[in-house]
């Protein structure tokens, strides 16, 4: 659960960093009263914070609308903290010939509590005559830096495959599984099978389980311990071409995942 959505004490710090997680997944921003009533503190508490963060680059304020977002202070901090990721410069060769191989879009995940985090992503390219199905994805699905969640995402479920045991269920600690579309797993007991599968297998799918019209396919990234800190996926609509051919898919995102290991110094661990 994000601080946003957690109950906040009176500590400053607290506050600001709950207000900055309620602005990343605000589109377009929120006013002063909206923040304070969602979090639950005093207007004129929910102001001072705001004005220094603003004064600082982590917020701006539209003076039109009075509504607060983020600021390019938090950009800077975010490409910074992907820029110690080692293995992304590794990373980007292996995205864009698997993405000119298959057209589909390409990523690289971690997880982050029981989010996964996008930290590397290359977008489908346009074929002749076909324009990429990734194209038409919302904005806020593409972007470097998202959050999503793990039991929804062809990423998530590779990196919940390859947890231990008591790192898996302090994951799955939430009673609920947020239910994405129809076909999303929200039943913990189907997840865990569907987890143990995917790890004697050695990749996931998620079809349409996060959002419609979108399919991915997932395989985990080896470090020198056997380990998962990372996973690459491949995904676009259920309509692209290359899915007709799932063999080969398997073999080229699995073959991917094993490239990035060993270039990354993480050797893979069939």
């Amino acid at each position: 659960m994000s601080l946003a959505g957690a109950v906040i004490g009176t500590n400053s710090l607290e506050r600001a960093l709950a207000l900055l997680e309620m602005l990343e997944e605000s589109p377009g921003g929120l006013r002063n009263a909206e923040i304070s009533r969602q979090l639950e503190i005093p207007k004129s508490s929910c102001s001072w914070i705001l004005t220094r963060l603003e004064r600082k680059g982590y917020l701006t304020r539209d003076g039109n609308t009075s509504r607060y977002k983020l600021g390019l202070k938090t950009v800077a901090l975010a490409h910074g903290a992907l820029r110690e990721l080692g293995f992304r410069s590794c990373a980007e060769p292996v995205l864009y010939r698997v993405a000119s191989e298959t057209g589909l879009a390409a990523g690289i995940g971690v997880l982050e509590g029981n989010r996964v985090l996008v930290v590397d992503r290359v977008e489908a390219p346009l074929f002749p005559r076909t324009q990429s199905p990734d194209r038409t994805r919302p904005r806020d699905q593409r972007e470097i830096g998202r959050e999503l969640p793990a039991h929804s995402t062809a990423l998530g479920k590779v990196l919940l495959a390859y947890l231990s045991r008591g790192a898996l269920l302090t994951c799955l600690a939430e009673p609920v599984l947020t239910q994405r579309t129809p076909k999303t797993i929200v039943s913990r007991a189907d997840l865990l099978i569907e987890l143990r599968k995917i790890r004697r297998r050695g990749y996931a799918t998620a079809d349409e389980e996060h959002s419609r019209g979108l399919r991915a396919i997932s395989a985990p990234i080896f470090d020198f311990t056997g380990a998962v800190p990372a996973a690459i996926s491949l995904n676009g609509s259920p309509s692209a071409p290359v899915w007709r051919f799932p063999r080969r898919l398997i073999e080229l995102v699995t073959a991917a995942a094993g490239d990035i290991s060993r270039d990354a110094r993480f050797p893979f661990v069939a």
